[in-house]
């Protein structure tokens, strides 16, 4: 017994012996710990006269291993509402940081496609926005980290469900992570070290994976699917991007324009595959079906789906427009383009996902349930406790019961 318990229990004993008319009497509140995220823990003082049987909050996380038995109430902050600023900036700083992940890791990955088309190159391949896209993520991630300290509140309350181990500091520490790796990125694109810079920048894609909604659900398994819903869709919108911009820089030889847009159809047909694969996972983990349309979260995955729809039938129409014979210097297809676009905004309301917490619970916390039926005994009466029950009205009796019981 630790000694905190030992002068709890003598407190509680004082407080008996100056009033033994009071057998209610429970004695001081209930101890309270402060590490972290923690709740009212109650002591062995506290359980000592508590009825037979009750109904406790019983959570894993908050019992007292020399007590055996603790009981916490729910101290996670509640959701962010729909309708707060807040939400509303940090998603549009989340998705701002993911659009410069796909322009930096998707041009990386473009301009190594756009290299193995055989035919005559009629003009030097343009250069990726690598360093832009890093400088864009980098300046994203610090305005992040700047809104969680300004306003530690919002960033918890944003962090649903909780990452495993950061919690209610997800938010900054991922943050701050992010900024980090882009910056390193962008420091060895500028020293013109491309292929080492991927490193840094499939890390930002782990930290989300990290901090994502799945993986509150379900940790490790969660970040895993992530990255394989994330990087594919990353890369898709990212070369698309840097094949247009080649397209364009190529539209005096349509030949080489179609055959570099036949080239990004092949890989893009798999990516989009990934992509739909993984996102149904995705939805059915976070999303229950009777929520799909009665949830925030699930009303923006619904306008995510129909945009990548809408995304599929354009690289469709990209496909048809291979079978044509375009006209010199017409460049890309017109859907081809506008296919950038509908990426470009999958990729902000992705960012705003983030930020908008799904109507499932947390398997992790399901795996230990919030709330349990607790039996509690009655703690065993003393003999002057005893002795007074049995002479109420004799004192005598009760200093007796005392006596033999010293």
């Amino acid at each position: 017994m630790t000694r905190e318990t030992a002068e709890a229990m003598g407190q509680g004993r004082a407080a008996r012996g100056a009033d033994p008319g009071r057998s209610g009497d429970l004695g001081p509140p209930a101890r309270v710990r402060q590490d972290g995220d923690s709740a009212p823990v109650l002591t062995e003082k506290t359980l000592l006269f508590i009825p037979n049987r009750v109904h406790l909050p019983l959570n894993c996380d908050y019992m007292n291993p020399m007590l055996a038995l603790g009981a916490s109430l729910s101290a996670t902050p509640s959701a962010a509402p729909l309708g707060s600023p807040g939400l509303w900036l940090i998603g549009a700083e989340r998705g701002a940081l993911i659009v410069g992940l796909a322009i930096a890791l998707g041009g990386l990955a473009g301009a190594g496609l756009a290299r193995q088309y055989k035919g005559t190159i009629p003009a030097p391949l343009p250069g990726p926005w690598a360093l832009r896209g890093s400088l864009l993520g980098a300046a994203a991630s610090a305005a992040l980290l700047i809104t969680a300290i300004a306003d530690p509140g919002l960033a918890a309350s944003l962090s649903h469900p909780l990452v495993l181990g950061l919690r209610g500091r997800a938010t900054a520490v991922i943050a701050l992570i992010e900024l980090a790796f882009f910056a390193l990125a962008a420091l060895l694109l500028w020293t013109r070290r491309a292929s080492t810079s991927v490193l840094p920048l499939a890390g930002v894609v782990l930290a989300e994976a990290v901090r994502s909604h799945p993986d509150g659900m379900i940790p490790a398994a969660g970040a895993m699917l992530t990255i394989c819903h994330l990087l594919p869709a990353v890369l898709w919108a990212g070369i698309l991007l840097y094949v247009v911009r080649t397209a364009i820089a190529w539209r005096s030889d349509p030949a080489a324009v179609h055959g570099l847009i036949k080239l990004y159809s092949n890989i893009a047909a798999w990516l989009f595959a990934v992509i739909v694969i993984t996102g149904l996972i995705d939805a059915f983990l976070l999303v229950p079906i009777g929520s799909l349309l009665t949830s925030a979260y699930g009303r923006f995955l619904i306008v995510k789906a129909v945009i990548v729809a809408v995304a599929s039938v354009l690289a469709v129409g990209g496909r048809y427009w291979l079978r044509r014979h375009p006209d010199p210097d017409a460049g890309p297809a017109r859907v081809t383009r506008y296919e950038v676009g509908a990426l470009a905004g999958v990729l902000v309301i992705t960012g705003i996902l983030t930020v908008v917490t799904p109507p499932a619970r947390s398997v992790y916390s399901a795996s230990r349930p919030a709330s349990a039926s607790v039996r509690v005994h009655r703690a065993p009466r003393s003999a002057a406790h005893q002795a007074h029950q049995a002479h109420p009205g004799n004192p005598a009796g009760a200093r007796a019961g005392r006596t033999g019981a010293a």
